[in-house]
């Protein structure tokens, strides 16, 4: 297919018909900035509250927008807005409903009404989906695997919250989790969806994050043949690499590794080609690096003051 030249509004300009390119739609559109606003708020919710309650009255809002006008467009909502429209469907709302808001948003897109990170990000949050499906009824093969790496998680996690935080607990609690993560990889390896199911799969890399260099670098290439397997999580893959450069003195590639600056802040860690970041993450399914860095900040300890790096 021919590639339209210039900017999409400078060629609508131009020539009102362009079938050629693609484009099927040319009328003006009318920023609805209630709509706007209202998609924007909801994406703030979605993403900063552990309420429950408020999450379910969040999806139903999202939900009626859906029902009533479909997809909201950039020319509508504007690219934030229609972003964040796909992103807290695609990730908060049943299976069912994804699959029929997934095909809206291929609707979408083939009109140009959508960011393209936008459809990047829901067409690889379909496919964890029906990984995440499918896995739900499956038995894994290592159940008592499963479980251990669970009450491993939950020591963790304990010494991770912002409330009470100590930076010496958490390197304590690192040193009594590495001996039976060590044991594990060399023992099964990076372990799979079939072997722990899902969630204990992404578990384990959690916490090889916090680990030595040394193991993560260890990891990384079995957790990568996982991916291509479709038996690890690509967004997993990504963080254990961008934290595997940044161990190297190198630079990250996806945006997932925070680091104290001299301000004493968590900032985004020095990135190659930060230009297509966002498309990068979109096709792993990781939301776009601006919010994601915004959740890091909000929802972890005060590394910074208390000397260490974000981990």
């Amino acid at each position: 297919m021919r590639r339209c030249p210039g900017p999409l509004w400078l060629v609508l300009a131009l020539l009102p018909v362009l079938g050629s390119c693609g484009v099927r739609e040319t009328a003006i559109v009318e920023k609805d900035t209630a709509l706007a606003d209202r998609i924007e708020r909801l994406v703030d919710a979605f993403l900063t509250s552990d309420d429950d309650g408020k999450n379910a009255a969040v999806l139903a809002d999202a939900r009626a927008i859906f029902e009533r006008q479909g997809i909201p467009s950039v020319a509508q909502v504007g690219d934030a807005a229609a972003y964040g429209f796909v992103l807290i469907n695609m990730l908060g709302q049943p299976p069912d409903f994804r699959s029929q808001f997934f095909a809206s948003v291929q609707t979408a897109a083939a009109r140009h009404a959508l960011p393209e990170d936008a459809l990047a990000f829901a067409e690889a949050r379909r496919r964890q989906t029906e990984i995440d499906v499918r896995y739900t009824t499956q038995i894994p093969s290592h159940p008592d695997l499963r479980d251990q790496i669970t009450r491993l998680l939950k020591d963790d996690q304990a010494v991770r919250q912002k409330s009470g935080f100590d930076i010496k607990r958490m390197e304590e609690a690192d040193r009594r989790t590495a001996g039976p993560l060590t044991t594990i990889f060399d023992r099964y390896g990076v372990p799979t969806y079939d072997m722990v199911g899902v969630q204990a799969a992404k578990d384990f890399v959690i916490m090889v994050q916090h680990q030595a260099p040394a193991f993560r670098a260890a990891v990384l290439p079995k957790l990568k043949a996982n991916v291509y397997a479709g038996q690890g999580e690509p967004g997993a893959y990504a963080m254990v690499y961008d934290r595997t450069q940044r161990d190297q003195g190198k630079h990250q590639l996806y945006g997932q590794q925070l680091e104290c600056t001299s301000g004493k802040t968590l900032d985004v860690a020095p990135m190659d080609d930060a230009k297509h970041v966002n498309m990068r993450r979109a096709e792993l399914g990781l939301m776009r690096l601006e919010l994601y860095a915004r959740l890091v900040r909000l929802n972890s300890p005060d590394m910074c003051a208390s000397g260490g790096l974000h981990k």
